[in-house]
């Protein structure tokens, strides 16, 4: 009879500690969220270009331009188109990626205001009273990689540019084939736009 009670009472405790352990179990789990914010920032110089005064094209007076001409942002000369591929120092503009992550870069060049307020035909090429542009950079091949400049709505000129880097760039700028109608300047305020690259 004791040994059957001494039995009964031992199952009994190893019954008890069987039940009583999952109650030291972790009942709660924790998860660190960490969000990282895409912060895009840009930085261009200079912020100024007036064609045909970088060199000059031996035609018009400095600083002025002629109609049907075409001239680039290229410090070697505002006739000399790039090269294949384009190399830093044909290049007027540096971008600098001050973001915390790769960007993508597009340049979008509006109507001029102002004087004979030429247009941008959206097509790189001019027509009688509208101008083409092209945005290019370095290290792209000139010839088939410039980037129309539209008023809105450009392609990607430079994709994935990384965090903290440069980039030099320029523009292309056909005037439109009429004389003008008068000598008053004309002006239009280009615009970079950066996004976050998305591979």
């Amino acid at each position: 009879m004791k040994k059957r009670l001494l039995i009964a009472l031992v199952l009994a405790m190893v019954l008890v500690v069987a039940f009583t352990v999952p109650a030291f179990a972790a009942t709660s789990q924790n998860v660190t969220v960490t969000a990282t914010p895409a912060f895009i920032a840009i930085a261009n110089a200079p912020g100024t270009w007036v064609p045909n005064d970088i060199v000059g094209d031996g035609v018009t007076p400095k600083g002025t331009i002629g109609p049907d001409t075409v001239y680039h942002s290229n410090p070697l000369g505002d006739e000399t188109a790039p090269s294949d591929p384009v190399v830093d120092g044909e290049c007027r503009f540096t971008i600098t990626n001050t973001s915390s992550v790769a960007i993508d870069l597009t340049v979008n060049f509006p109507d001029h205001t102002g004087g004979d307020a030429s247009t941008n035909s959206d097509l790189g090429t001019n027509d009688t009273a509208k101008f083409g542009a092209y945005s290019y950079c370095s290290g792209m091949t000139y010839s088939t990689g410039k980037v129309i400049a539209k008023v809105t709505g450009s392609d990607v000129m430079k994709e994935n540019l990384a965090a903290t880097t440069d980039i030099k760039w320029g523009l292309t700028y056909e005037s439109q084939s009429n004389a003008w109608t008068s000598g008053v300047a004309m002006a239009s305020t280009v615009v970079i736009t950066a996004i976050t690259y998305v591979p």
